[in-house]
């Protein structure tokens, strides 16, 4: 089969073609094209900031803008954009924003009026202001009872025998609680009873209880109006909660969290570790959660930190549904395009901004000089800050081995009262009076090295601190109380002012720098 008549056809075309490029005239010119259309930023931007803080002048907001830039410039000059720490905290801050905006999508209830959250707050159940110990046994609890019917003072006892932890700092004080806040094997009959009255043995399933109400109250009209700020952000956040749990509901099959139980299992610690931002714990909704994102997710949840062993991969994978939730949210939030729109774009810049305003600002006022006239007048005019500890209130508990001491160190931690720790693990000529007694810093300094001096000075009330080798054995410490000593010379103190000092006027500085 010839092809020539195809190949005419062709060079005839193109001859046509070629012809009417050289007159010009034959065809008309193609129109020409439209510049992009560029839309100015700073309208949303100022939106965002005064949406972010409302009641600001828009002069202000201004200043705010311009300040944002000025700090994300300096902080990138500085490198200081380009950790990975940097783009964790970058990413979260976007997939906050851009699950928020999809939020404001869904539909929901309407938000709460004022007047709703104060006719809520106002029929609230009465506080009630409750003291408590707490036994292993209905029999020790019918003994603490005994005592406080026959005259002696409730807190003594609850100091002496509740094996509640926090017993030994608030000697048995929960402070004003609401019924709600209990479970109902204590709660119920509590606040049933009448004020003044003691109630128990009771017991739940934390042991047994003898509890004390001293004052009960309703909340007021002066009470909502001293709280009313922070109420309407509860009722707000509740709102918001709710609202996320039903998207969620529908979201979380869509893009269920394939967990990875290998990495999960080979690291049973919360603290993060080199090489932890490359390893994969898992990914949902065609993203990768590394092991370092995760660590930090649980430590934020936990509030703690170091070695976990309880926490297994099972366990992690489970705490890495907060993260999932995070990226679902924002993964429908790109699908429906919310990225693109205005203010979305300008909420996600300001978030980037603030969030390397306080990275600026940490580095800034680390290297930050502060004149040695304004320490002074510092120290002079906040004395009480910098006042040393003069004496503590303490148990002492003295062992003849190692063993002995950590087996002590063990028990009280798991709520052993201290007096029984004595009766069963220390020497009783080392320890002497079991009872707590007033000892002063600076003779005890001459005893105990630093590393454990700290922790007596500023630790936790109630929390034992030791084990360490003393002249007459193996010794565990317990500070109930601390009393105040002479005020530091700023010599012996100049990094504490100098650090208490930038609480207070660091961020004038910063600001400050920026305006230079």
């Amino acid at each position: 089969m010839s092809h020539e008549p195809h190949l005419r056809n062709g060079f005839t075309r193109m001859a046509v073609l070629l012809g009417a490029l050289a007159l010009g005239s034959a065809l008309p010119a193609a129109p020409a094209r439209r510049p992009a259309r560029t839309v100015d930023p700073m309208p949303e931007r100022l939106k965002a900031i005064a949406k972010a803080e409302p009641g600001l002048f828009p002069e202000a907001a201004q200043t705010k803008l311009a300040r944002l830039e000025k700090a994300w410039e300096r902080a990138t000059a500085k490198d200081l954009l380009k950790t990975a720490d940097w783009q964790e905290s970058r990413q979260e801050g976007r997939l906050a924003v851009l699950g928020k905006a999809y939020l404001d999508t869904r539909p929901g209830h309407p938000g709460l009026t004022e007047a709703q959250v104060k006719a809520a707050f106002l029929a609230q159940s009465e506080d009630r202001r409750v003291s408590h110990l707490l036994c292993k046994t209905q029999e020790e609890a019918g003994a603490a009872l005994k005592r406080i019917q026959s005259g002696e003072a409730f807190e003594q006892v609850a100091a002496e025998v509740s094996v509640d932890p926090s017993a030994a700092q608030n000697r048995g004080d929960l402070g004003w609680i609401r019924q709600n806040q209990m479970v109902a094997a204590f709660g119920d009959p509590v606040f049933a009873a009448p004020v003044g009255a003691l109630v128990g043995p009771l017991q739940s399933e934390f042991g047994w209880h003898v509890a004390k109400t001293w004052e009960a109250r309703r909340a007021t009209e002066a009470d909502f109006v001293a709280r009313r700020d922070a109420l309407l952000k509860e009722a707000a956040a509740a709102q918001m909660k709710m609202k996320r749990e039903a998207a969620l509901e529908a979201l979380r099959p869509r893009y269920p969290l394939v967990p990875d139980l290998a990495v999960l299992g080979a690291d049973r610690t919360t603290e993060t570790l080199p090489g932890d931002e490359k390893k994969v714990a898992g990914r949902v909704a065609g993203a990768a959660i590394s092991l370092r994102t995760l660590k930090r997710h649980m430590v934020e949840v936990l509030k703690t930190m170091g070695s976990s062993h309880s926490l297994g991969a099972a366990t992690k994978a489970r705490f890495m549904e907060g993260v999932a939730d995070d990226i679902r949210l924002a993964t429908a939030a790109r699908k429906q395009g919310l990225e693109r729109r205005p203010e979305v774009q300008a909420a996600l810049w300001l978030d980037e901004r603030e969030r390397a305003y306080a990275r600026y600002a940490e580095a800034f006022l680390a290297e930050a000089q502060v004149a040695e006239g304004d320490l002074a007048k510092h120290h002079e005019t906040f004395p009480d800050r910098f006042r040393q500890v003069g004496a503590l209130r303490l148990q002492v508990l003295v062992a003849d081995s190692k063993d002995q001491v950590e087996q002590a160190l063990s028990q009280v931690r798991m709520g052993l009262p201290w007096k029984e720790a004595v009766a069963r693990h220390a020497s009783a000529e080392a320890t002497g009076n079991p009872e707590p007694g007033w000892v002063e810093v600076a003779s005890l300094k001459t005893l105990v090295p630093p590393t454990l001096m700290q922790p007596l000075l500023a630790g936790p009330l109630g929390q034992p601190v030791g084990p360490m080798l003393g002249p007459d054995g193996y010794m565990i410490f317990n500070v109930l109380e601390r009393r105040p000593g002479p005020v530091l010379p700023l010599v012996e103190c100049r990094d504490a002012v100098r650090a208490d000092y930038l609480k207070l006027h660091g961020l004038a500085m910063v600001d400050q720098s920026l305006e230079n």
